[in-house]
């Protein structure tokens, strides 16, 4: 049994929607931390976890886009990607019964957006899960409105200065000798930008180009864990509600073995029958779960990107990916701008 938490539920929580503004920021959730801290990776515990892992950024990602709060929100893999503002998740709890997270927002200028944990209890008229809905709604609804009152506290100002120190974090990726200089760290670890190319310098132009071929890549993976998401999504639901009738039944045995004489029954054979039954389905939906998330694993080894002289096939995870798509992003800056090629 899972011990009592002490962050009070999120309740009933209605999504802050706000109207789109011309200096909205782009917004990266990362796949979650799964919060095993190493025990049962290799189990079939471990495979659900892994797909819940990005499952749940998806779910928090689809209420962001919701809230109007962003310019774009995509799930990824990769730390090393540069944007604006990036949310971090760690897994504490995920089962039909309750699911509760620690969540971490940071700006590119290395302000903390947002740092809480959050929960949410699941209710009787959560399940079965309807075509479309979700038990734990709320907890991303209670995170996305905690979101845009911190972006709504960002001024044009401060909004600027965070794209344009993105923007320089991936042009630092590409020509480290050229740009990192151009921003600085205070001992506070506060990141000021103190360069910038002018408009009108074909050095943006060619940033601005080679950014739009980095969104290329992410915005593919972004694909894939969607349809991750929607391929896993009815055998998940069903785990969770069986999940949660196995926790139910066992918390209610629980209250009224005490009273029971001891010399007498420890349950009716239907009761057992629903118990085990239960069970079964618990096991059931998670060798389910095990082999989609590992058919995916084994479609999602390669990405095909294309550019300008031809199609590229990157293989690997979606760190190696990446980075080896960065690579590819660097020679062609190189070539372009006649600078070095970074180490």
């Amino acid at each position: 049994a899972e011990p009592p938490s002490t962050i009070v539920p999120v309740g009933s929580v209605p999504l802050q929607r706000v109207a789109p503004r011309d200096d909205e920021l782009e917004l990266v959730v990362e796949v979650f931390d799964r919060g095993l801290d190493g025990q049962g990776s290799a189990s079939a515990f471990g495979e659900l976890r892994k797909a819940e892992s990005i499952l749940l950024p998806v779910k928090l990602s689809a209420t962001l886009v919701d809230s109007g709060s962003w310019a774009s929100v995509r799930v990824l893999e990769s730390t090393d990607v540069a944007v604006p503002v990036r949310v971090g998740g760690k897994i504490l709890r995920a089962d039909g019964s309750a699911l509760e997270l620690a969540i971490t927002a940071v700006a590119a200028d290395g302000q903390l957006l947002l740092e809480k944990t959050y929960r949410d209890e699941a209710l009787d008229s959560d399940y079965p899960v309807i075509a479309g809905g979700e038990p734990f709604a709320d907890i991303y609804r209670a995170i996305s409105n905690d979101l845009t009152v911190a972006a709504q506290q960002l001024d044009g100002r401060q909004r600027r200065q965070l794209a344009r120190i993105a923007l320089i974090d991936f042009a630092a990726r590409l020509a480290p000798q050229t740009f990192a200089p151009y921003v600085e760290t205070d001992e506070n670890g506060v990141r000021q930008l103190v360069s910038f190319p002018a408009d009108g310098d074909p050095m943006l132009a060619r940033l601005q180009r080679l950014r739009l071929q980095d969104y290329l890549f992410i915005d593919t993976v972004d694909e894939q864990y969607r349809d991750l998401a929607v391929r896993i999504g009815e055998s998940y639901d069903l785990w969770r509600q069986y999940s949660r009738e196995l926790q139910l039944y066992g918390a209610s045995y629980q209250s009224t073995a005490g009273d029971r004489p001891r010399a007498g029954r420890r349950g009716s054979f239907a009761a057992m029958q629903q118990v085990y039954g239960s069970f079964r389905k618990v096991k059931l939906t998670e060798e389910d779960l095990q082999d989609l998330v590992a058919g995916f694993a084994g479609e999602s080894l390669e990405t095909v990107m294309e550019v300008d002289d031809g199609v590229v096939r990157l293989r690997g995870s979606v760190t190696d990916r990446y980075a080896e798509w960065r690579d590819i992003l660097a020679r062609i800056y190189a070539l372009e701008s006649g600078a070095p090629l970074a180490p």
